[in-house]
């Protein structure tokens, strides 16, 4: 998976993130742990991996990490911004 990328836009403010989709006229804001993960998401990717990146980044159980990464990539498939 990775970040769709046809007719969306995105801008990084002081870390954090707000990506904007032109075709369909929705956004998503992140925080700083989202903005990490979106920046993954540049690159095809899975869920394992952003689980692992996130956990060693940030220093929290792997446990923690995977509950975010899956919160994210609900928002993000909400959206429709995931290829």
């Amino acid at each position: 998976m990775k970040l769709r990328t046809e007719d969306v836009t995105w801008q990084e403010i002081d870390g954090e993130l707000v990506i904007l989709d032109l075709a369909q006229s929705s956004y998503l804001t992140t925080n700083k742990t989202g903005a990490f993960l979106a920046n993954l998401l540049l690159e095809e990717t899975d869920e394992a991996a952003l689980t692992r990146a996130l956990a060693a980044e940030y220093e929290i159980p792997e446990e923690e990490a995977a509950a975010d990464v899956r919160t994210f990539l609900e928002e993000l498939t909400a959206l429709s911004l995931l290829a």
